[in-house]
């Protein structure tokens, strides 16, 4: 059984700009997502909405106080109402912690901000009646000031501090008056899905074939299947078998339009064969969207379409006969893709606003024939020329580390999981 988790915040209500709102929002999804029990612990006089993410309880179980941005933990003499919140709160989760066997908690800035101070003294006394519950202390700012309560160590040897990068590690671990050994890096998670609302079609269909998010190379073509020899999808599985060659993970999606008969489904088959002999495997480096179920074979939704162009970083186009091809910018404007257009085609040079705004290859047309002696050597040449331009781009790179290590199943698989794994560890037998 996996673990079950709860999420400590203070929150009074849900507010999607507030950026912990939505960090807490994406962990506590992901946690969900990932088969987790995930309780999150709000004020008592929350007033937002209870539907977080499906799967998560949301508790109003914080007791409220007008809090104070407390200096020092001596101050807590002079504050006897917050000195009782802080006793009600400690009750509050040895009580609920135990009726509901929480494995792993998460609490958002207790241990850090002086207005959460009475939360932190609450959770810090509560633990030594929860031996089993590890605990893991978000900090998500920069501790630049020495404050009498940062000292991970004082709250036990299953607390331990979780902080977004790794470059502050020994500042925080000093400021806390301890090791590195106690802190935790976990980057934040900002996915593609969450960050763009992606449809549940649209996320649905990354789960079903997640080498939309996992391939270092991802393309979306969309075509209709009668038009897949026109637009040169033979030419586009060649070009991208020689990238799967050089070491780079591969993923070419058709968004194929009348998949509905005998005819269009031999096609569809012939072009999977096609790519099997090119060295790409259909299902994972090669899909068809007809594929992802019966309602999809006359087409995916246009927002669809929209948001797997948003998951990709090239574009390669070697259509023979277009007059003016609306996925060219249709791809463009999704950002972060890198466009390999046909100069054979003279008018592609005229409707991406000239040859620097894309990289070019003579592919032929229906008023230009081109030729080759060795088109293997040909494409091939163009995989690599495609690799390096993609390499010489900042805003490609930047959106493909992002898409690739910032999504909730990578963070969860490297980050969150090893680290629950590792927790266990810290309980003494």
């Amino acid at each position: 059984m996996k673990e079950r988790v709860a999420i400590l915040t203070n929150f009074m209500e849900f507010v999607p700009g507030y950026s912990l709102t939505g960090i807490v929002l994406d962990q506590a999804t992901m946690l969900s997502r990932h088969g987790h029990e995930v309780h999150l612990f709000v004020n008592d006089k929350y007033h937002g909405t209870e539907e977080w993410a499906p799967g998560v309880v949301v508790h109003k179980r914080i007791p409220f106080g007008h809090l104070k941005d407390f200096i020092s933990e001596l101050e807590m003499v002079q504050a006897p109402e917050l000195q009782q919140m802080s006793q009600r709160t400690q009750e509050v989760l040895i009580e609920d912690f135990k009726k509901l066997q929480i494995d792993i908690a998460f609490t958002h800035d207790f241990i850090f901000q002086g207005w959460y101070l009475p939360y932190g003294i609450a959770v810090r006394n509560a633990s030594q009646h929860l031996p089993k519950t590890r605990w893991l202390h978000w900090v998500h700012s920069v501790p630049t000031s020495n404050k009498d309560w940062w000292n991970i160590s004082a709250y036990g040897k299953n607390h331990k501090i979780a902080y977004p990068n790794a470059t502050d590690r020994v500042l925080v671990a000093e400021q806390f008056q301890s090791t590195v050994a106690n802190v935790r890096c976990i980057p934040h998670i900002k996915d593609i899905r969450s960050w763009f609302d992606f449809s549940e079609e649209t996320c649905a269909f990354i789960d079903k074939y997640p080498q939309v998010l996992q391939a270092d190379v991802v393309k979306l073509y969309p075509a209709s299947v009668d038009r897949l020899r026109a637009k040169r999808v033979d030419i586009v599985l060649q070009i991208m078998a020689e990238i799967k060659k050089t070491g780079k993970s591969v993923c070419l999606v058709i968004a194929n339009q009348w998949a509905t008969a005998r005819q269009h489904k031999e096609s569809i088959a012939e072009y999977q064969r096609l790519a099997s002999g090119y060295g790409l495997d259909p299902g994972i480096d090669f899909i068809f969207t007809s594929d992802f179920g019966e309602k999809y074979e006359v087409g995916i939704p246009k927002r669809m379409v929209r948001e797997l162009f948003q998951c990709s970083n090239l574009f390669i186009f070697p259509t023979r006969e277009e007059t003016y091809g609306l996925v060219l910018p249709e791809a463009a404007l999704a950002g972060g893709v890198l466009c390999v257009l046909n100069r054979s085609l003279r008018n592609q040079t005229e409707i991406a606003g000239g040859d620097g705004n894309a990289l070019y290859f003579d592919f032929g047309s229906y008023h230009h024939r081109h030729s080759v002696e060795n088109p293997a050597k040909y494409y091939k040449d163009i995989a690599w020329i495609t690799i390096g331009r993609i390499g010489r781009s900042e805003s490609i790179r930047l959106k493909t580390h992002f898409r690739q290590h910032n999504n909730m199943d990578y963070l969860y698989n490297n980050n969150y999981l090893p680290i629950f794994g590792e927790s266990k560890l810290w309980i003494d037998k």
